[in-house]
């Protein structure tokens, strides 16, 4: 049986004869991690090295060479960059102009009248700038109505003015935003024509090429976010693929998108927004394929890192997809998955707010100088700080990255918190104690954010915990919430590049397609869907993906007549009426709102297709490493407010089926895994360590 990888196929034989491997990579702010798969020998190798903010190829091509393998042999590189959402937070990106419908020009500055980010309560609130600013939003007299018909053509219109203008202010990128284009999209193309043939290869971005959906604000905003992104996002994926080429590295190069699905580089050349969750989402796709080894398909995974802390909700091995997003301050209509992440992580500083009291991130060390305790000259106290100080983390063995840890300087750095608190003679451990108590609290707020506020209990999930520092905190966390079950994969540092390894390929299309349900011809609806179908079903066969290969899912937004807010409805192709699809609204309004208005009509606003591109999964099996003995030693570490003798085990060494109860901690490569007392903890047979809190008293 052949293996389908991203676009190449691998035959048996040549697993067998040939050295092949699949790559994936994840570019996280403090370490880039990177997991591969062995196709001959059937093992996964693994490695971490710092990033580097501003030059993040380089900590890629630096993660490639610390595997040790032939170049030659990658068969299939996935990676995950957060090129995009650091241009934007860090306001880098292009400088951007846009064309738009005459009278139109300020929607992107007046957009709904109400406050995106900052809080109702801030009285010192200062809206941020659009990413265009007025003097560069240019007009044009072209005008199409809401069902489409072009009462202005764009034909006959002069743009040397428009070239003019923009090449005076050295716009880079240009986005084209007409009112209603969503619903005919020909003065948007006709416009993009005239200003590519003007503007010598300067990019340029139409809104219904991104966002074929109602709502001028989200659209306007999402056009003008992929255009301001482009141009530095080119210039990284040509510096990367020029650079892997010239190491040899021949395999196509695949990047993860914020919908949980991979795409190629021409792909994300285009669709840029859709790279913002491209780093998080792969830790998603690889806690989905986990919990499933482990028949665990209720699940909030909990991936925690150097920089921040990333939680996300899955029901039923579906992780929940969100169409209506933001971006820092901007509207972003593109789907991606329903995370929530907080600046809480590993590297997270510890300091002392003007009115005394103890803070928590999310200021970050990063790796370089990082935690106090890395000996890289870093001088402030982190959340790495305060675990080894409570002797979670180990001092006499080096950590991912040939890291050795310093409890003196962790302990200093310490003190003068204490110092700044005016409490000198405080203990540093309760004190450290105390900040992880608070690092706690918000994490654990961050899961009721896509738990409890999107009416789910966190008591009927699954927490999987992962990242470099989501092991030592996820028990925490969960004991917080009243989670009682847990699960830590194999290599929890290196889930997102295992994500990424075994993505599949996604593609989202939307039509607007307007109508109530008791008057829409189903066979109208039908076709549709076909046509939406061929188109994606065209794309995945153009980039090797054959028709066993393909899978489609089909939605409806759908919404009362009157209301303002839709909901996703799937639909099904072997429907020969609209009764099954009002039916489902309603029994889903019902469990929403509770209340279903059977007496209403509903009416679609928009149908969505998902084109799937399948790859064959590898098979998660982890075999111990060594023959030695999983107890390495005991060690006091801090639970409870007590010291206690710890056990300390090497998971390299666990066989399936190995159990123990806690306290102890687990100790491997790219992460560690703290189990305070009363878990109990057995190694799955997919590497897995399943893990029940089980109340003795």
């Amino acid at each position: 049986m052949s293996r389908t990888v991203g676009l190449s196929v691998v035959g048996e034989e040549d697993r067998v004869t040939v050295q092949n491997y699949l790559v994936g990579i994840d570019v996280g702010g403090t370490f880039t991690d990177v997991l591969c798969y062995d196709l001959a020998e059937e093992r996964f190798l693994s490695a971490k090295v710092p990033s580097l903010p501003g030059e993040q190829w380089r900590g890629v091509l630096d993660a490639l060479e610390a595997l040790g393998i032939k170049h030659g042999a990658i068969v299939a590189f996935v990676h995950g960059t957060t090129i995009a959402t650091n241009a934007l937070l860090e306001r880098k990106g292009a400088k951007t102009g846009l064309v738009t419908t005459e009278g139109f020009r300020d929607v992107l500055e007046i957009g709904k009248c109400r406050r995106l980010i900052g809080g109702l309560f801030n009285i010192k609130f200062v809206r941020p700038a659009p990413l265009v600013s007025r003097d560069i939003r240019l007009e044009v007299p072209e005008r199409i109505t809401a069902d489409g018909e072009i009462l202005r053509p764009v034909a006959g219109i002069d743009f040397s003015e428009v070239v003019e203008k923009f090449n005076a202010e050295e716009v880079e990128a240009v986005a084209v935003c007409f009112l209603n284009s969503y619903v005919n999209e020909e003065n948007e193309r006709a416009a993009e024509a005239a200003l590519s043939k003007l503007m010598n290869g300067t990019h340029i971005c139409t809104s219904s090429g991104v966002v074929r959906e109602r709502g001028e604000f989200e659209r306007f905003s999402t056009a003008v976010l992929n255009a301001y992104l482009t141009p530095n996002f080119i210039d990284y994926l040509d510096t990367l693929a020029n650079e892997l080429e010239g190491r040899g590295v021949s395999a196509p190069v695949n990047i993860m998108g914020s919908n949980g699905g991979a795409m190629t580089l021409e792909k994300a050349r285009e669709f840029v927004a859709n790279t913002f969750l491209s780093g998080p989402v792969g830790g998603v796709s690889g806690a989905v394929r986990v919990s499933e080894l482990a028949d665990q398909h209720n699940v909030i995974t909990f991936d925690m890192g150097g920089t921040s802390t990333d939680v996300a909700l899955v029901s039923d091995l579906s992780p929940r997809i969100s169409h209506a997003n933001q971006i820092d301050a901007y509207p972003l209509q593109v789907p991606q998955l329903d995370m929530h992440s907080i600046g809480a992580g590993g590297g997270s500083i510890i300091w002392v707010r003007p009115d005394g009291t103890l803070e928590v991130g999310p200021q970050s060390a990063g790796a370089v100088p990082g935690p106090a305790c890395y000996q890289r000259g870093g001088t402030d106290p982190t959340i790495s700080d305060a675990n080894l100080l409570m002797g979670r983390l180990p001092t006499e063995r080096k950590l991912s990255g040939g890291l050795v840890l310093s409890y003196e300087l962790a302990k200093k750095a310490f003190e003068d918190v204490a110092e700044k608190l005016g409490a000198a003679d405080a203990d540093p451990v309760r004190l450290a104690d105390s900040v992880l108590r608070i690092a706690v609290a918000k994490m654990a707020g961050a899961v009721r954010e896509v738990s409890v506020h999107r009416g789910y209990d966190p008591r009927d999930f699954t927490m999987v915990g992962f990242g470099g520092a989501g092991p030592m905190h996820v028990f925490l966390v969960a004991e917080e919430l009243g989670i009682t079950n847990v699960i830590v994969p194999r290599f929890p540092g290196h889930l997102s590049a295992l994500g990424q390894l075994l993505a599949d390929q996604r593609r989202d299309y939307a039509d607007p397609f307007k109508g109530r349900l008791r008057e829409i011809d189903p066979n109208e609806l039908r076709d549709r869907f076909e046509a939406l179908r061929k188109t994606g079903a065209s794309e995945l066969d153009g980039n090797g993906f054959g028709p066993d290969r393909q899978e489609f899912e089909y939605v409806c937004d759908i919404r009362y007549v009157g209301q303002s807010f839709t909901l996703r409805i799937p639909w099904r192709p072997d429907w020969t009426s609209n009764e099954p699809l009002r039916d489902a609204f309603n029994e889903r309004h019902e469990r929403t709102f509770g209340y279903a208005d059977e007496e209403n009509d509903a009416e679609i606003t928009t149908i969505r297709l998902t084109a799937t591109g399948v790859v064959d999964k590898t098979e998660l099996s982890f075999e111990p490493e060594s023959t030695g003995d999983p107890l390495l030693e005991k060690r006091r570490a801090w639970f409870n407010g007590e010291w206690i003798d710890c056990p300390i085990y090497d998971r390299a060494c666990m066989r399936s089926g190995y159990e123990f109860a806690g306290p102890g901690i687990v100790e491997e490569a790219g992460g560690t895994s703290i189990v305070p007392p009363g878990w109990h903890v057995r190694l799955h047979d997919s590497g897995a360590l399943v893990c029940e809190y089980r109340d003795e008293g």
